[in-house]
């Protein structure tokens, strides 16, 4: 399945998401461990010209919640 920025904004029984400074957080519903490990599997391995991921560890260092942000175009004009 390939996934893209607007079908990960729609959340699922497995993550909720939430609105973050320059991105979202897609954040892991309780009960659904292996299935989000999975889905933060395949976030990660899609990150690239659409969007950029950062894996968020608990406590117990297991993934837990990702950081989501658009890749941002910069234009002609930007000197960067």
């Amino acid at each position: 399945m390939a996934l893209d920025l607007d079908t990960l904004l729609e959340g699922s029984p497995v993550y909720g998401v939430i609105d973050a400074k320059d991105g979202v957080v897609l954040f892991r519903r309780s009960g659904h461990q292996a299935a989000f490990d999975a889905l933060a599997a395949e976030v990660l391995d899609a990150a690239g010209s659409e969007f950029e991921v950062i894996a968020l560890r608990d406590d117990t260092e297991l993934c837990d919640r990702l950081f989501v942000a658009p890749v941002q175009e910069h234009g002609s004009f930007d000197p960067r």
